[in-house]
């Protein structure tokens, strides 16, 4: 029975990574239907804490974005780019690991991509090698941001194992940043100038590529827009302060209650205080995108606590031990998951719970949590496939970066060292704070 339920679960994520996007939830609940009504299993449980905490950010963000928030971050890191040319391949990761760790949501990646390939061909850099190193940044900087789902769905879980707030940021922040960095140094030495790029000069040839006129949008941002951003980092900082300092202030609350007060005042304050029309809140890209998430994390969790919980003794038995002496395989464990899943978030909130049920401490846990970023495998993926159309010069249509052969593309191996360095670096640093 086990082997027949584990092959239902192998197959409802495959047909989620074919079906993609909110597919993946709806994979998960067709197999729920096979698991229940034709195995006769119980339901399992529903990571509804996960799903509140999501929800409530969710909401942060829209009222943010329609507040123009989002413009006006995103015009700071656009300002930052144009001013420092030279360093695109350091400061294009650096700008999306900023935004994704400050937002929760790589998502905010796409909104810079296409300047950070307009400044890099307007000073002849090869556009394949910030826009990979971006878009693996804003993946693995989910595992760095307090307020992702990816790191409340694994904090619910470590916070019960003794784990301060303050500690896991020590472990997962500064091992995040030394896998970007490796994974930036790694695509700007992929594939050759630009200049010498055959694709690149008969495109140039043709008139295909658009260079980047001197009229840059000036127009003025909104006294708004920068209050909804001063707001929504402020309850930010409160709920990371509120974690950080819990033995000092005393305090008995959760995270998910923390984040989910917050990020409800905060939505209110920025609604009243910025004008935002409430009726437009339903309606900002993040809430859809939201949306979709949580369906994604709803469906294929439940499948899995469902599947798992029923065999939970008997996992335990074949894996526990297992696990035990070789505690790395839980970051490819987490490797393979996510790349599957294409979700930090459904990974984390699938994965973590099972590891620590299975004895895995909580160390293990923190220094394999990167490894859930994998979602670069395939170039398929919403800011991948984004980063490669935003490109007019020909630099990811060549042979060798086309992805024709699944993972000949400039984002796998830049993403595949990234983790790899960052997880001997988790680690490192679990050894020193947990």
């Amino acid at each position: 029975m086990l082997l027949i339920e584990t092959v239902l679960l192998l197959g409802c994520i495959i047909l989620a990574a074919r079906l993609g996007g909110i597919g993946v939830g709806l994979a998960g609940g067709v197999g729920m239907v096979i698991a229940v009504y034709v195995l006769g299993l119980a339901p399992g449980s529903i990571p509804v804490s996960v799903i509140l905490i999501i929800m409530s950010v969710i909401l942060a963000l829209s009222v943010m974005q329609e507040a123009g928030g989002m413009g006006y971050m995103v015009k700071c890191a656009e300002s930052l780019l144009r001013n420092n040319p030279k360093y695109i391949n350091i400061i294009a990761p650096a700008t999306t690991f900023v935004l994704t760790t400050l937002a929760g949501t790589g998502y905010t990646a796409m909104s810079v991509l296409n300047v950070i390939q307009q400044v890099a061909k307007d000073n002849g850099v090869r556009p394949s090698q910030p826009l990979s190193s971006a878009v693996v940044a804003s993946q693995i900087a989910i595992t760095a941001s307090p307020i992702s789902g990816a790191t409340a769905a694994m904090y619910v879980v470590v916070e019960h194992m003794g784990v301060s707030f303050l500690d896991a940021i020590c472990v997962i922040l500064p091992a995040a940043l030394f896998g970007c960095t490796i994974a930036a140094f790694v695509a700007s030495k992929q594939g050759c100038e630009l200049s010498q790029d055959p694709i690149y000069q008969d495109r140039l040839k043709k008139g295909l590529v658009n260079f980047s006129s001197e009229e840059e949008k000036n127009s003025e941002t909104t006294p708004e827009a920068k209050r909804s951003v001063f707001l929504f980092l402020g309850g930010v900082t409160f709920i990371v302060a509120m974690l950080m300092f819990k033995s000092v202030i005393g305090h008995h609350l959760g995270s998910k209650d923390i984040i989910i007060i917050t990020m409800f005042f905060v939505s209110f304050l920025t609604a009243v205080t910025c004008k935002v029309p409430l009726s437009k809140i339903k309606h900002a890209p993040i809430f859809r995108d939201g949306a979709e998430s949580i369906i994604v994390i709803l469906g294929i969790v439940w499948l899995s606590s469902t599947i798992i919980g029923a065999h939970i003794d008997e996992i335990k038995h074949i894996a526990g031990s297992l696990l035990n002496e070789y505690p790395a395989l839980l970051s490819l464990v987490f490797f393979g998951t996510s790349a599957l899943l294409f979700s930090q978030g459904a990974t984390s909130a699938l994965l973590v719970p099972i590891a620590a049920t299975l004895g895995v401490d909580a160390g293990t846990i923190l220094a394999s949590f990167a490894a859930v970023s994998a979602l670069y495998i395939t170039n398929i993926y919403p800011t991948t496939a984004f980063a490669i159309a935003t490109d007019d010069t020909g630099s990811f249509m060549s042979n060798r970066w086309n992805g024709s052969l699944i993972i000949n593309h400039p984002f796998f191996l830049p993403g595949v060292m990234g983790i790899m360095s960052a997880v001997p670096m988790g680690f490192l640093l679990a050894r020193i704070f947990i």
